[in-house]
């Protein structure tokens, strides 16, 4: 008798044995993908809103407090606004065309520090604001910048305009006469590079001396 019932047994313990491990199998793969899609999530939100690697060779900012929006003339032959780079973190440099080795330094580390990024500088745009808007015009401004590279997009203002942006961005500038001439002069400015966030909120500040290749490493950083 119990030889018969374990025989007609057998093949209901089987079933169950199977059923079980097709209920087993069924909810294995939704916690599967439920794990993914968590790590997935929780890595995304991490790379948006944790916190950020610090800067080796630039000096954080971190403000909360947006630059401003503002819009002007440019290389572009159309008026440019900070907001039209929603998508994209500014390299900002202000400066001027008859610059005789700060500016064209700085931008020629840029442009190189551009090339070192590869695929990440489309995530940046590179602007230049004149502060010599009296002798810099658009051409002079586009024909300049072409010598550092294709992404230098050159922003130009009123005398108005010019000192209202810059003082935003903590930049000073002053003219100093050289010869009894009103045309004769150089320009003393702020030469630190500033980046911004898409928000247009200050990130990183960059003193004048650091080389393409901290520029580079370091917008690595923070760039998201």
């Amino acid at each position: 008798m119990q030889t018969n019932a374990q025989s007609e047994l057998t093949p209901q313990i089987k079933h169950n044995t199977h059923h079980r491990n097709l209920i087993r199998a069924s909810l294995v793969v939704p916690v599967v993908v439920l794990v993914v899609a968590l790590f997935v999530g929780g890595w995304t939100l991490w790379n948006q809103f944790g916190p950020r690697p610090a800067p080796q060779f630039g000096v954080p900012v971190n403000a909360s407090k947006a630059i401003t929006d503002f819009r002007l003339d440019s290389t572009l032959d159309h008026p440019v606004a900070l907001s039209d780079f929603a998508d994209r973190y500014l390299v900002v440099y202000f400066g001027y065309t008859t610059c005789p080795d700060v500016c064209p330094t700085t931008l020629a580390d840029l442009g190189k520090a551009e090339k070192l990024l590869g695929r990440e500088a489309q995530r940046i745009q590179m602007l230049f604001i004149t502060v010599d808007p009296e002798r810099d015009t658009i051409e002079r401004m586009r024909d300049y910048l072409a010598f550092f590279g294709p992404n230098f997009i050159g922003l130009r203002g009123s005398l108005e305009e010019t000192e209202a942006i810059a003082s935003q961005f903590g930049v000073v500038y002053q003219k100093q006469f050289h010869s009894a001439s009103a045309t004769d002069y150089l320009m003393d400015h702020s030469a630190a590079i500033i980046v911004l966030d898409p928000q247009r909120r200050p990130l990183v500040l960059f003193p004048y001396g650091v080389s393409a290749e901290q520029l580079a490493s370091d917008l690595k950083r923070v760039v998201r």
